[in-house]
């Protein structure tokens, strides 16, 4: 009796982490990922770090037992350099491996520095795990220079369909789907039910205007909020619950339909009525859509004028 949900999730495992799915789906979002958080972070200074004095040091595991320490602020310069050059570079795909590689390796440091005196964020782990997934995968494969360069030396040359573009994409999906059902249930588990029936979101709707945020709320529409009797619960009750749910994005198509955009209005809303800044984590919904089925709705309605793909790099299945 067991044997057939055995073969049924077995099924669904495979499917979901390796179903064929063509190379421009990966090589647009990582086009748009690199691209993008070249533009959130191009004007973040990170060398300010290397001047704060070492009595703030409280150093993260990763640095603490690897003996990894601060650096000075001209080498921060000059790190933070190297760093937007190589987001640069895996944007428009030029030596895509390696600028790839350059790209998590750095911002990996960068990113982790400022954890390191004393208060922690939660917006950029998912951006140094998508760097990484996205070092160890074919992502320069399509929409890049080096496919042009590669489309060029064998022009009979064809954009394949492979698993190897669809895991990576995959991979980001359940970081991300851990970071939110991560936050609601600590809610669940530190305040249950009445972090929705409590004045907790009325409180934060009002503190948000008081300077205790890295960023001032865009809008005081939080204040009048927040003296409705039920619109803060309100509020409260959905973020939670598309916290708790999202997962569900993983394995049903209506739920993601309806997670995944709730989750991204959630977070321009907690931005504009609250202040903290995800602008990096926002990139990262670039790896959620279907590029070549919006490619087609395009198609459709603009007809005669194709949209323009670039030409990949064919790689063969591992299992053909």
């Amino acid at each position: 009796m067991t044997a057939l949900p055995v073969a049924a999730l077995t099924r669904w495992w495979m499917h979901f982490w390796f179903e064929p799915s063509a190379a421009s789906n990966l090589g647009i979002a990582r086009l748009l990922f690199f691209g993008l958080l070249l533009l959130v972070y191009l004007r973040e200074d990170f060398s300010a770090w290397g001047g704060v004095s070492p009595t703030f040091w409280m150093p993260l595991w990763m640095f603490k037992y690897t003996g990894i320490t601060p650096l000075g602020a001209d080498s921060l310069a000059v790190l933070q350099i190297c760093w937007k050059v190589s987001m640069l570079l895996s944007a428009v795909g030029l030596l895509s491996r390696v600028s790839m590689v350059v790209a998590f390796v750095s911002g990996t440091y960068l990113f982790a520095l400022p954890h390191n005196f004393g208060q922690t964020f939660h917006f950029d782990a998912l951006l140094v795990i998508a760097m990484g997934v996205l070092a160890l995968s074919h992502a320069g494969a399509a929409w890049s220079i080096d496919a042009l360069i590669a489309a060029r030396r064998d022009p009979s040359r064809e954009p394949p369909h492979s698993a190897e573009f669809t895991w990576p994409a995959r991979l980001i999906w359940v970081a991300m789907a851990f970071v939110f059902f991560g936050a609601g249930f600590s809610k669940l588990r530190h305040a249950g039910i009445d972090w929705v029936l409590s004045d907790t979101m009325q409180t934060f709707l009002i503190r948000a205007h008081y300077g205790v945020s890295d960023a001032d709320p865009f809008v005081s529409w939080g204040l009048i909020l927040s003296q409705w009797p039920w619109g803060p619960r309100v509020l409260a009750a959905i973020a939670l619950g598309t916290e708790v749910l999202f997962p569900l994005a993983l394995v049903s198509v209506k739920a993601r339909r309806v997670l995944v955009p709730a989750s991204f209005c959630m977070l321009l809303g907690i931005r504009a009525l609250m202040g903290p800044t995800f602008g990096g984590f926002l990139v990262a919904y670039v790896f959620w859509p279907q590029w070549t089925a919006v490619g087609q709705r395009l198609r459709a309605w603009i007809p005669g004028k194709p949209v323009p793909t670039i030409g990949a790099q064919r790689i063969a299945h591992p299992h053909t």
